[in-house]
């Protein structure tokens, strides 16, 4: 009877320790950190004031939204729970330019701020921000198929470019641009030449002379891996014979289709990751090839995780001459935007967890924003990749 009487006592005890253990735990999630927020106005402006604005705090792991626009003289302090936070901020500001009073939308982000502990400060850079009308990245399709045998099959990829514009464009010399930084590690990088520079190392270009390639307003065009027919290889894929580019690939899996014009590898080739872990970019070069590849190289350092230094090249593409921008990701394993945010500040994505084989098949596709009266669909645009896609949904090419 003793003994049983001490079983019973200890269960108690245990019971009671662990209900304390839950309630200090439940205690510790409800801690709040007292943030100020500085926020810096765009450079190389006289006599800025933000006119309007909201600011708004995502708790990453819970996606809790916290607003506010209670700022004042460019700062603002918030009491947040403790938490891993990406903050965006979209307002008006008005300055002075050329003697004249102008207005401009602004847009700001910072992404990754831990908060723990009383008080944190935080500091969200803003941007001039302008929805203008030309090409648009208008679908991803990176993820390749599944076979019938169980197997992956990646030789039919692509990317389908539109004219959101209302007057005919020319393809010629368009560049896609991969990213050399993975948005699902982030990781320090030196110097960090982000919001000034797309960090790649893979960049094919559509031939052409200036000319050659116009696009009609709501027309688009198809780049892709391979250019052939992949159902007679793969049940579940699709026929890609009528795209208008093809990528040069590495010769072991490159298929040629000699009736489709090849994209210039400038410095690839490019085969996309097929999880999503890459960004894409669409862009100019405003100087020859040649004069980019000599003037354009960015050695970074960084220390693995082991904490030893590296150092690895790559190749800044400027922020200037980008016409549009794609975050890609993971959706549970997203870490870092690896474009400046004034480029895109969101992400979309195929994979809910990084080795998803519910991915296959799937992709990214730009939203409708509208349609004209003559039927021509104007797509969503606002940089905010996370806005503006469709995420995980069907292959606009796939029957």
């Amino acid at each position: 009877m003793n003994k049983l009487k001490t079983i019973g006592f200890s269960f108690v005890l245990m019971t009671v320790v662990l209900l304390q253990a839950c309630t200090k735990d439940n205690d510790l999630s409800t801690q709040k950190t007292d943030l100020k927020v500085t926020i810096e106005n765009p450079t190389d402006l006289e006599a800025v004031e933000i006119k309007s604005g909201t600011i708004s705090f995502t708790e990453i792991n819970s996606g809790n939204i916290t607003t506010s626009n209670d700022f004042t003289n460019n700062e603002l302090v918030i009491s947040l729970p403790e938490g891993s936070y990406d903050i965006s901020f979209e307002g008006e500001i008005e300055y002075q330019l050329d003697g004249q009073t102008q207005t401009s939308t602004v847009r700001g982000y910072q992404t990754g701020l831990v908060l723990s502990g009383p008080t944190a400060i935080a500091t969200v850079e803003l941007f001039l921000h302008s929805e203008t009308a030309g090409f648009v990245i208008k679908e991803i399709f990176f993820t390749g198929t599944g076979s019938f045998e169980g197997k992956t099959y990646h030789g039919d990829k692509y990317f389908i470019i539109y004219n959101n514009s209302d007057e005919v464009l020319y393809a010629d010399g368009l560049v896609i641009a991969e990213s050399t930084f993975n948005t699902t590690s982030k990781t320090q990088y030196t110097p960090d030449v982000m919001n000034e520079a797309f960090t790649t190392g893979t960049i094919v270009m559509i031939p052409g002379e200036g000319e050659e390639y116009p696009i009609q307003p709501g027309e688009s065009f198809t780049v892709a891996n391979n250019a052939i027919n992949h159902l007679e290889l793969n049940p579940n894929s699709l026929d890609l014979t009528s795209a208008e580019f093809e990528l040069e690939m590495l010769t072991t899996i490159n298929a040629d289709n000699p009736q489709v014009e090849d994209l210039i590898n400038i410095f690839g080739p490019m085969t996309m990751h097929d999880r999503g872990h890459k960004s894409y970019v669409l862009a100019r070069f405003e100087t020859s090839t040649e004069e980019f590849l000599a003037n354009n190289k960015y050695t970074y350092e960084y220390l693995s995780n082991s904490g030893i230094p590296m150092d690895r090249d790559a190749y800044k593409l400027p922020n200037d001459w980008v016409i549009d921008a794609v975050n890609l990701s993971v959706q549970t394993t997203f870490e870092w935007l690896v474009t400046s945010p004034s480029l895109d500040m969101g992400w979309t994505y195929c994979a809910v967890v990084n080795s998803d084989d519910d991915r296959y098949g799937k992709s990214v596709i730009r939203r409708v924003l509208t349609t004209t009266p003559d039927g021509r669909e104007i797509l969503k645009d606002t940089n905010n990749s996370t806005e503006d896609f469709e995420a995980g949904v069907k292959p606009s090419l796939m029957n």
